[in-house]
């Protein structure tokens, strides 16, 4: 361990370089980390990878098994579903609207949770304490259950379901952000620099925010996951991306009837969002305990 840390002290490594160090050291993280990766460069060039339209249909090859089965086509790789459409072609695709969306959802609602959670928490005016009381009241509200509610009033449809999502998880980084930022304002290093005649602005961005950043970085993984589970819960229950633009929810509530003839059409979205969400629990995790070890050390 020895021989590292000197080279690490020779490099004279910045706080970002040691969290890395930290965090490769995790294989699990690691390959987590390379997953998601691959899976946003794919998703980038999916229009470009995709051998079919993910809409077209082949009449003479309807319910076709993957390629490494007996029954196989190399034509399609991992198969079609009841309609004779290509699933690797819309697994492509539908990465778009089941990983890349959900991560500008949650980029979204974290900007202005982190933010609006920030002023709430080092302003102790009433209308912040009522603020803040009332999105107490909204966290009582499961988010897919919150966002249930939006779409019931404005309708079901992507947009609609984008926007339902985005609103349900800014309580959530408000709250986090604002409990954070109220528990590090009673510390001795925040009164020492209120004491020298540091501003709020400062405070919050130079003296508070690092050392409550692996909490933000947990619920920007938390909220990843969820964004991801409700964008394809809705899109199950047709209330999000609507039939036939491919998405892995969608898809799974297509296969439902075909589960017995074509099991693939069913197993393969299911797998997509089962490794992905797995793997950004990991990644979140193991950059969370990478910062924290960094801050205890």
């Amino acid at each position: 361990m020895a021989q590292p840390d000197l080279y690490y002290q020779d490099r004279n490594p910045s706080p970002l370089q040691l969290v890395w160090y930290s965090f490769r050291e995790r294989t699990a993280a690691m390959i987590a980390l390379w997953f998601l990766i691959i899976l946003l460069v794919v998703t980038l060039a999916s229009y470009l990878l995709a051998p079919y339209d993910p809409v077209q249909q082949f009449s003479d090859a309807l319910s076709l098994p993957p390629s490494w089965t007996a029954d196989g086509n190399m034509a399609f790789l991992f198969g079609t579903d009841d309609l004779g459409r290509d699933m690797l072609s819309r697994l492509l695709i539908g990465a778009a609207y089941s990983f890349a969306l959900p991560l500008v959802i949650v980029i979204v609602a974290s900007s202005f949770g982190i933010f609006t959670g920030a002023i709430a928490g080092i302003d102790r005016n009433a209308k912040y304490r009522v603020f803040g009381q009332v999105f107490d009241r909204v966290l009582t509200i499961p988010s897919f259950l919150l966002a249930l509610v939006i779409i019931a009033i404005l309708g079901p449809g992507l947009g609609n379901a984008i926007i339902a999502i985005t609103l349900s998880l800014i309580p959530q980084f408000i709250y986090v952000t604002r409990n954070a930022v109220q528990s590090e304002w009673q510390k001795d290093y925040v009164t020492a620099s209120r004491l020298n005649g540091c501003s709020d602005t400062y405070l919050m961005y130079r003296v508070i925010f690092p050392n409550i950043t692996p909490a933000m970085v947990m619920q920007f993984t938390v909220a990843l996951s969820v964004a991801i589970m409700d964008i394809a819960a809705l899109s199950f229950l047709g209330l999000g991306v609507q039939a036939p633009t491919p998405e892995w929810g969608s898809m799974l509530a297509r296969s439902l009837d075909e589960v017995y003839l074509s099991p693939w059409s069913m197993v393969l979205p299911g797998v997509a969002l089962f490794i992905t969400i797995t793997a950004i629990n990991i990644v979140g995790d193991s950059l969370r305990r990478a910062i924290k070890q960094r801050m205890d050390g």
